[in-house]
């Protein structure tokens, strides 16, 4: 490797990062610290690059010595608490997220990261609220969406995760997780019709248009959906 002396750390690193190249962005950053330990681009980027490929617990060393220096340093703390999750450490999770929201109590990221440490404790109705919180400030938020629907679903709350998983998947149609889900929601409340296009990935708008047609038309809803699907393939050809 080149002396590093001679490159612009920034530069070099946002290449590396780039090219996910996190191999050699951890050389190189261990590199700079073998010039200066207290390297703070080195260490936030080292730790960055630790978190990516696994190496949690030396993703929470870098973050701690950046932390010596600086309590408050928000990339650090963030770092840490998502190295302390991976970790399933949740008490020390929601440490990190206090620090945070009591530094900015509209930060979605620590609203969501505690909501689920909260949910891992079993806490699943301090959740539900954290999940509103983040959702008040970001109606997009995928992870708040998610999880809000999994908490209410898991509490039996099928009816309240619906429009949840819809959500995501307005967002996200290729995530078929929340199809699969919804799907299930739609079976414990023994609604086999919904199920089944939930399961087909269609969202509810369209589920209610179906349905009607399959009503007016007195066929099944199954055969309604195939017969939509057969006309939207003939239009794309």
């Amino acid at each position: 490797m080149k002396d590093v002396t001679l490159i612009d750390p920034v530069t070099e690193l946002k290449k590396l990062f780039d090219a996910k190249k996190f191999d050699a962005a951890i050389e190189f950053c261990q590199k700079l610290l073998e010039k200066n330990p207290n390297d703070p681009i080195a260490l936030q980027n080292l730790s960055t690059a630790y978190y990516i490929v696994g190496a949690y617990n030396d993703t929470i060393k870098c973050c701690e010595k950046i932390l010596e220096r600086d309590r408050d340093d928000e990339h650090a703390i963030k770092n840490k608490m998502r190295a302390l999750e991976k970790l399933e450490l949740h008490d020390e999770v929601l440490r990190c997220c206090d620090i945070l929201l009591s530094k900015n109590n509209k930060d979605v990221d620590a609203l969501v990261t505690k909501g689920i440490a909260l949910n891992k404790t079993g806490k699943h109705e301090d959740a539900l609220t954290l999940y509103d919180l983040a959702l008040e400030l970001d109606k997009t938020n995928v992870d708040g969406l998610m999880n809000m629907a999994v908490t209410l679903n898991y509490l039996g709350r099928y009816q309240e995760a619906i429009p949840y998983y819809d959500i995501v998947q307005q967002i996200m149609p290729e995530f078929s997780r929340a199809a699969v889900e919804k799907s299930e929601a739609f079976k414990a409340l023994g609604r086999e019709d919904d199920a089944f296009l939930a399961a087909q990935g269609v969202r509810l708008k369209d589920a209610e248009l179906l349905k009607q047609n399959a009503k007016e038309n007195k066929y099944s809803v199954q055969h309604a959906f195939l017969l939509k699907r057969y006309e939207n393939s003939g239009e794309k050809n």
